[in-house]
């Protein structure tokens, strides 16, 4: 065996896999030195080297799509009962097309994301085009590859002016009718009924529950580092201004001055460099120090952006998040929400 338990253990728990006493960890394939022994595909073919020929007389070197994999097995001796399992198969099925081609524009053909069928379907988006709120949930969705209802190349807006936001025709959209706000709301089938999520961050992890098979994950499952994750998302999120008593831009420029001053010590503390006892380690270049974008950069890229547009002075206050923000520029999550809001 090439595995000690201890050595098991960490393997299946380094990216955050939750263990508890009484979990089953199973080896791997244990192989003799006899090829009819060995207990793997990829020993069988010897790498794809050597053709497998099966009862119908096909042969393989690698599964197909489409092949159905069969196992069933046990173990006895004289004198003693058998011991096995039942029978335990699967079939495989074709990789879903990442949802975002490299195709040009001109080809006139649209890229679609291939889902399979799924409890909750139909996607509309509903909210202010210009709404950080809604970049968030447009990130979101173009982590977990989920199409949404576009109307020319943008998704459904709701331009309402106060008056009609508060009117009984469309109440039943606008269920923040009474803080008289631009929601943005996520609207989509469960089995025959509509159901409308508002609030960006509510939507969000609907999404990660709903979709935790699907893309990429917004939400790590570590504890600790979900909870990094919050922490920025919640600054970001209360420091997003709401201006209902007419104060201008001055009073949001100071909101989210304020709010970028938290998150850029937050930030830093979690990309200063660790310590270990082999030395130093560096961590990722997202905001919590992850390797990949989570709820903490779909919170924070559209803060960033609003920031310019009031004229904030990010480099002397900042300097740490926008060392972050460069991350976003060449990411197909946050190049496909960003083509919506320009």
């Amino acid at each position: 065996m090439y595995w000690s338990s201890a050595q098991q253990l960490v393997h299946h728990s380094v990216t955050g896999c939750p263990m508890n006493a009484g979990d089953l960890l199973a080896s791997g394939t244990i192989s003799g030195r006899e090829q009819h022994n060995f207990g793997s595909m990829l020993e069988l073919s010897w790498k794809g080297s050597r053709e497998i020929e099966l009862d119908g007389g096909e042969v393989r070197k690698f599964l197909k799509d489409g092949d159905a994999v069969i196992m069933k097995g046990w173990c006895e001796r004289d004198g003693l009962g058998r011991v096995g399992f039942g029978q335990c198969s699967a079939r495989i099925l074709p990789a879903h097309p990442f949802p975002y081609d490299s195709r040009k524009k001109d080809d006139n053909v649209e890229s679609v994301a291939t889902l399979p069928k799924e409890r909750y379907n139909n996607f509309k988006l509903y909210g202010y085009g210009g709404s950080s709120c809604l970049w968030r949930v447009r990130i979101a969705l173009a982590a977990k590859g989920i199409p949404y209802e576009y109307d020319n190349d943008m998704p459904i807006n709701i331009n309402l002016d106060e008056e009609a936001q508060t009117s009984g025709e469309h109440s039943s959209t606008n269920t923040m009718q009474q803080q008289q706000q631009a929601p943005t709301v996520l609207e989509f089938m469960n089995g025959g009924n509509v159901v409308r999520i508002t609030h960006s961050l509510a939507i969000i992890e609907f999404l990660e529950m709903a979709f935790d098979h699907l893309g990429g994950r917004l939400l790590p499952l570590d504890p600790v580092a979900r909870a990094k994750v919050k922490e920025i998302a919640d600054v970001i999120n209360s420091g997003t201004p709401e201006d209902k008593e007419g104060r201008g831009d001055e009073f949001a420029k100071q909101t989210i001055l304020s709010c970028l001053s938290s998150v850029e010590k937050l930030v830093s503390a979690n990309h200063s460099v660790r310590s270990n006892s082999e030395g130093t380690s560096a961590v990722g270049l997202f905001a919590t120090g992850s390797f990949g974008p989570t709820l903490a950069d779909a919170c924070l890229a559209p803060q960033l952006y609003y920031a310019r547009r009031f004229g904030v002075d990010l480099e002397g206050l900042c300097p740490t998040l926008l060392e972050v923000e460069k991350k976003y520029y060449g990411h197909p999550w946050f190049q496909h929400a960003q083509s919506k809001v320009r």
